[in-house]
């Protein structure tokens, strides 16, 4: 991703950069009210991304961008570039030029919350993207966002136990955003659980694969036992896959390979590359073009009623069984009526 000054506008699906501002969860009580009097076409609907120029957010909004096609609407996209603080201004930017709906995938709620209650204050619906908080009317996750039991972390976990019992693991994270610590926060549960022993935890703060992979390389220097490195997304996977393979070592996928397990998160084109190549162990998808249309639906049902019901959308893996099935995000046929929820 996980897992973020720019304002895409887009009228109709379509997207144009401009500038930004003219210059794990349960549902909560936070309900808007009903636009009933809104005709389709008069709605516009923006998406807050985190950081859009990574590709899972990409995906997000095209999601978006195609179920507002659908429903009539305009759909645009609104760049906080990894800042709360844009994020808030971006909030407010969505607020006051009359948007129907906003969605928002929150970097710090303690920072945007003041942003969320004006929201709620006007009517207007927020879905909250792989986040939650007291004004948001609902949210929309990423499954393997999600810390459920028997999930992806503790599938995760567990498979890398399979392939080596007890393993010493590096975890790789991005702690400055709260979906992406809880996530790191999940694995290190599930680790727990399997049996393995979490021997550091670092963050990459450049959220790139070059970045990751200058963290990551002084750590394989004081952690040589290493044996399974846990990403909180691809581009961190990718960087500490390309520092083991420049010292020798090999990439680890099932039980009875040599080398060190390394798992990443998104589903993006180059983790799926690096599956396919061995690269990388394993990456989760996140089915993202399903999760902007389910976003959407989701604003939808808000306008209509008020409220709207939390949804976890399917996560698949993508390993070395699997990996030859894949197909892209946007050629899966989903609708608004055709969606991989979980019940």
């Amino acid at each position: 991703m996980l897992l973020f000054p720019v304002l895409l506008a887009a009228c109709g699906g379509s997207s144009n950069d401009t500038s930004g501002s003219t210059g794990g969860g349960s549902t909560t009580s936070a309900e808007a009210s009903p636009a009933s009097s809104e005709s389709k076409s008069d709605i516009s609907v923006g998406y807050v991304s985190p950081v859009a120029s990574e590709p899972d957010q990409r995906g997000i909004m095209t999601g978006i961008e195609q179920a507002s096609d659908e429903l009539g609407w305009s759909a645009s996209l609104l760049d906080a570039a990894l800042s709360a603080e844009k994020q808030v201004s971006l909030v407010e930017t969505a607020i006051n030029r009359g948007d129907s709906a906003i969605a928002s995938w929150t970097l710090d709620p303690n920072v945007v919350g003041g942003a969320y209650e004006k929201a709620q204050q006007a009517g207007i619906p927020l879905i909250g993207v792989n986040s939650a908080g007291q004004d948001v009317t609902t949210s929309v996750w990423y499954e393997f966002q999600r810390c459920d039991p028997g999930g992806p972390q503790a599938i995760s976990a567990e498979r890398i136990n399979e392939i080596n019992p007890g393993a010493k693991v590096i975890i790789i994270g991005y702690f400055d955003a709260e979906s992406t610590k809880e996530l790191s926060d999940c694995f290190a549960k599930e680790a727990e659980k399997a049996g393995l022993e979490v021997i550091n935890s670092t963050q990459n703060e450049a959220d790139t694969a070059s970045g990751s992979q200058k963290v990551f390389e002084p750590l394989l220097t004081k952690y040589p036992e290493v044996e399974a490195v846990w990403c909180y997304n691809d581009e961190s996977a990718l960087g500490v896959g390309a520092a083991l393979l420049a010292t020798g070592e090999q990439i680890a996928a099932e039980p009875g390979d040599e080398g060190v397990v390394v798992t990443g998160l998104d589903g993006d084109p180059t983790g799926v590359e690096a599956v396919q190549e061995g690269r990388m162990s394993w990456t989760w998808d996140a089915n993202t073009v399903a999760t902007g249309i389910a976003t959407t639906r989701a604003m939808n049902e808000a306008l209509e009623t008020g409220k709207a019901k939390e949804v976890v959308v399917e996560s698949e893996l993508l390993d070395s069984e699997t990996i030859g099935e894949y197909v892209n995000p946007e050629d899966r046929g989903y609708t608004l009526d055709n969606l991989p929820i979980k019940n």
